[in-house]
């Protein structure tokens, strides 16, 4: 008699139907601890029915076996649910999950100890990982945490954690080609990492082609020293206009004398003005497009610029850009020169 009673008790608790006085009722039969086998076939229904909101992951579900049907630690777990299988369930499906909840949170007082308080156990925070991976792609000029600067070809990624860089070491990894320009700290060496070569220097420039349609690397310098190497040994210490030619799969290397200006030569299609006065621009942008130009106003001069221009743009979209920046005007004189006039910069 009592376990049809307990069961029309049970079934009416899903259903959230209960009085407070039925669902006490309810409770106490609980705690006389005659009813398992059937509180644990009903929620085994449950779960086997989907009964798991969005939220309710297997470990939650295991930890709703292990702690309201009390089962033995060396005892295997009774169902497994398949994550892939969650979905959205239904009201009635709702009303059973939070049923289950609600006896996760009683099951402390009414399972295991006697006419205990009942109370909700504090919600522990999930931790996640964050992602502190730093990632450069297609062509750019890259500004690195300790100043360098870092030109990107084409095709081509750079990464850096952003959580250990500039540490102990500067760390970064290269797939592609790279024009690297590096300030100097002789107590962190900054290290490329291509594959399984490793290109250490202190304060240099260097450029790195790992290009993927190449069976090589290349490590070549413009400025200062670089060496190369892999975890094992080094290869060589290489200076300006000297390259480390390095097989990917065979790590076989040899050591030659080069033009770093013809290596680096792909530079030449892009325009970089980084931070730079407008005196150095006009420099840079006269020998780019061929033209001489002219600044009307000495005040201009102080001006600084920071543009960059990597798709072959033209030169009235150039003028234009870095006019608009400063506030100034362009005009092209009859002798085929350039004039930039404007108030300028204090």
């Amino acid at each position: 008699m009592q376990q049809k009673k307990f069961e029309e008790l049970f079934e009416g608790y899903l259903q959230n139907n209960l009085s407070d006085a039925e669902q006490q009722q309810m409770m106490e039969i609980i705690q006389q601890g005659g009813h398992d086998d059937f509180l644990k076939e009903k929620i085994h229904e449950m779960l086997k029915g989907n009964y798991v909101t969005d939220i309710m992951d297997k470990k939650q579900s295991d930890d709703i076996l292990n702690y309201i049907l009390s089962k033995p630690e060396q005892e295997s777990k009774v169902i497994e649910l398949n994550p892939k299988r969650r979905r959205k369930v239904v009201l009635q499906s709702l009303f059973a999950a939070a049923s289950i909840a609600l006896l996760i949170a009683l099951g402390n007082s009414f399972f295991f100890k006697q006419k205990a308080v009942p109370s909700i156990a504090p919600e522990v925070p999930v931790v996640v990982a964050q992602n502190t991976l730093i990632d450069f792609s297609g062509k750019q000029l890259v500004h690195l945490p300790d100043g360098s600067t870092v030109l990107l070809n084409d095709n081509s990624t750079l990464k850096y954690d952003e959580n250990s860089f500039d540490s102990k070491t500067r760390e970064v990894t290269l797939t592609g080609e790279a024009f690297f320009d590096i300030k100097h700290n002789s107590e962190k060496p900054f290290i490329v990492h291509t594959g399984k070569i490793q290109t250490r220097v202190l304060g240099t420039a260097f450029n790195i082609n790992a290009q993927n349609s190449s069976e090589n690397i290349e490590v070549t310098v413009s400025r200062g020293k670089v060496q190369v190497g892999d975890t094992e040994k080094v290869y060589g210490v290489i200076t300006p206009n000297q390259q480390i030619k390095v097989n990917k799969s065979t790590l076989n290397f040899e050591q030659n004398k080069v033009s770093a200006a013809v290596v680096t030569e792909w530079k030449s299609n892009y325009l970089i003005l980084d931070d730079i006065n407008m005196t150095e621009a006009v420099s840079l942008i006269s020998q780019k497009y061929k033209v001489s130009i002219l600044l009307d106003n000495e005040k201009i001069k102080n001006c600084r610029i920071t543009a960059s221009f990597l798709n072959e743009e033209d030169l009235d979209h150039v003028l234009k850009v870095i006019c608009s920046v400063i506030e100034t005007e362009y005009r092209y004189n009859k002798a085929g020169s350039i004039t930039i006039d404007g108030k300028g910069c204090e």
